[in-house]
């Protein structure tokens, strides 16, 4: 609606309907991490992560000048002006019937000031970056001093471990063992420690350019169930995950078997054609396991990796959707149905999709069925959308566990029948 057809109420409504993202992104202040809970550096007075936004709620605060708002807020924050100056500046035009509410020398100050802000904003970004960019390497370099310094698989006890799940490491599968892998409660330049020290199985991650990006460390107990060490964090009593990644996941996966057609001569051989990807060493390995076992002819020319968690296999979805059975009390005790994220991905750059070889043309991704049957197809028809607009010439197929089960389940309690039926 031009501003001559506005009344002065409808033109100050008309700029409390500006968003936040609209107003940051119109200033070209708008980064990705503000999207994350961490906080920023502030556009209007600095610092280094005093600024924080809700997009959902569309309101930013400033924890320094303990002030926040809408986009009105944040424009007479930025620019020091008074009210209807920052109603004028965000929608971009003066209030209806009048001239503009600021001087030609204000909007010179103003625009200055502006520029100055986004230059300073700017340059924090970099640094953070640069900063960002220094901890992965530092991280991945540490990472890979752990994967030089583990031993070959074979007669380890990460072999017996692999063997007390019912797999086996094929050959050329990107594993290892560490007789007293460190396990940190967060990275030493944080303040961390060093927690647990004992036997591990590693996994080399390959990441989205083909280096190594990190590994996958599996603390081992072979005196419990299923063979992973029971955690204790010495101060708080909290049991920790007895896996847990180093260095770069993102875009990564974990090579368990090459595939290779054809004869045993190097320049005889062709790539894979065939990819199946599942989120766990040991769900992939149970597959494999099972199906050469039953010289199941799709194994030839078949690859085989592990994403190393759901997140990374699925990516981030676009919204939610409502379960279609399960129901959660507000806080008022009312039953409603529960949200879970849908099967539309997101674009976004944080999350990198694992790469296919040219010359895969049928992918198969392995779900497991001992989480929340409904989320993790979700999650898997998401991973099959981002590979599918990524990839269009793959076939792709779900391949989800028995419900109530994972693939490792089903191995096991196959390879028990087996030995009860030869008993």
């Amino acid at each position: 609606m031009p501003a001559q057809s506005l009344s002065f109420e409808q033109w100050i409504a008309q700029g409390r309907g500006r968003t936040v993202h609209s107003e940051l992104e119109r200033r070209g202040l708008l980064t990705r991490s503000m999207l994350g809970d961490a906080g920023v550096p502030c556009p209007g007075c600095g610092g280094r992560d005093r600024f924080a936004v809700n997009f959902k709620k569309d309101v930013w605060n400033c924890r320094a000048s303990g002030i926040g708002g809408d986009a009105i807020a944040l424009a007479q924050h930025i620019d020091g002006s008074t009210f209807l100056v920052a109603v004028e500046t965000v929608l971009g035009e003066p209030p209806p019937g009048r001239g503009s509410t600021e001087s030609d020398e204000e909007r010179r100050v103003r625009e200055d000031r502006l520029a100055r802000a986004r230059a300073d904003f700017e340059r924090r970004e970099q640094d953070d970056a640069k900063t960002a960019q220094r901890f992965r390497e530092r991280e991945r370099w540490a990472a890979w001093k752990l994967w030089t310094s583990a031993a070959p698989i074979a007669g380890t006890m990460a072999e017996a471990y692999l063997g007390l799940r019912g797999v086996e490491a094929p050959p050329g599968a990107r594993l290892r063992f560490h007789a007293n892998a460190p396990l940190w409660d967060r990275p030493k330049d944080q303040g961390g420690k060093i927690i647990h020290f004992g036997p591990a199985l590693i996994a080399a991650i390959e990441g989205a350019s083909g280096r190594f990006s990190g590994v996958q460390r599996t603390w081992i107990d072979l005196a419990q169930p299923k063979g992973k060490a029971l955690i204790v964090h010495p101060e708080t009593g909290e049991i920790l995950p007895a896996k847990k990644a180093r260095g770069s996941i993102k875009g990564g996966a974990i090579l368990l078997v090459k595939g290779r057609d054809g004869s045993d001569f190097p320049g005889d051989c062709k790539p894979a054609r065939r990819l199946f990807l599942g989120e766990g060493i040991e769900t992939v390995l149970s597959v494999y396991c099972a199906m050469r076992e039953a010289n199941d002819p799709l194994l030839e020319g078949a690859e085989f990796r592990a994403a190393v968690d759901l997140g990374n296999l699925c990516g981030p979805a676009a919204g939610r959707i409502p379960h279609p059975t399960l129901k959660k009390a507000d806080r008022n005790g009312v039953e409603r149905r529960l949200f879970v994220p849908n099967n539309e991905p997101k674009d976004d750059p944080a999350f990198p999709l694992i790469p296919i070889a040219r010359s895969v043309d049928d992918l198969w991704l392995l779900g497991d069925g001992d989480s929340e049957p409904f989320f993790t197809r979700m999650a898997l028809e998401r991973a099959g959308k981002r590979f599918s607009r990524a990839y269009p010439w793959l076939v792709i197929r779900l391949f989800m566990a028995t419900a109530g089960r994972d693939f490792n389940d089903m191995r096991l309690a196959s390879l028990r029948t087996a030995a009860e039926a030869c008993a």
